[in-house]
């Protein structure tokens, strides 16, 4: 035999698994019908030629499948077809010496016993029910779950993010606004302050010390506002 085939625990020479279904191959027919592999290919695609012919090229689509594999020896690439029940009832049909039917048989009994252990393995409606809504809710504990470390993470994204270019512009442009108004009114204590250098020192270092940054690009964004407000009532220290 050409390999084994282990179907969910269970073992076949003759059939395997293709996406959901019970096939057998091109090369595993060439080696029990002990023919060679491109004479079962030929066979296999004058049977497809006549489905054409018959207009039955969509049942030809679906129970051929045209694939490809490795030369164990030379590593080429050569193509094969996997056969469902059907399709290999139909190729076999042409091969009828005692031996032929013989493996014949025993190539629908495999297709039957794969189908039946297949079948018993597969969980009843309650099961499927129960196991579908136990995957929902955890499923459903999941995103909640995935929700709050979403909702952390941009907790502390905004607690750590710092102003952008325009609100550093809004700053600074309110702290102008702020010491040409005071300089303007004379409600700066010029003996202290005696030029307008100096109260921008002071608001500056001023709103460093009360928003704990070292500088004012280091705001977060969650203190912009407060900083405006801030700015728009500052008042230099008297003394």
């Amino acid at each position: 035999m050409r390999g084994i085939q282990e179907i969910q625990g269970e073992v076949s020479e003759l059939v395997f698994v293709e996406g959901r279904r019970i096939v057998t191959d091109s090369l595993t027919i060439a080696e029990v019908f002990r023919k060679r592999h491109d004479h079962v290919m030929r066979d296999i695609e004058i049977q497809i030629e006549k489905l054409i012919e018959a207009g039955e090229q969509q049942w030809g689509i679906t129970n051929f499948g045209e694939t490809q594999y490795q030369h164990p020896q030379n590593k080429q690439w050569y193509n094969k077809y996997n056969l469902t029940e059907d399709a290999f009832a139909l190729v076999a049909m042409s091969y009828v010496t005692p031996e032929a039917m013989k493996m014949k048989v025993k190539f629908l009994q495999e297709f039957k016993r794969m189908k039946e252990f297949i079948s018993k393995q597969r969980p009843s409606s309650r099961e499927q029910f129960l196991a579908t809504m136990q995957l929902g809710l955890q499923h459903e504990e999941d995103l909640k779950q995935l929700k709050t470390e979403v909702e952390q993470i941009k907790g502390d994204i905004n607690q750590r993010m710092t102003v952008d270019y325009s609100q550093q512009q809004a700053i600074r442009n309110t702290v102008n606004r702020r010491v040409y108004e005071l300089w303007e009114k004379e409600i700066v204590n010029k003996t202290i302050h005696d030029t307008r250098k100096k109260v921008f020192s002071a608001i500056w270092k001023d709103i460093k010390s009360s928003f704990a940054v070292n500088s004012y690009h280091n705001i977060r964004q969650k203190d912009f506002e407060e900083v405006i407000d801030y700015i728009k009532v500052w008042r230099p220290r008297l003394v």
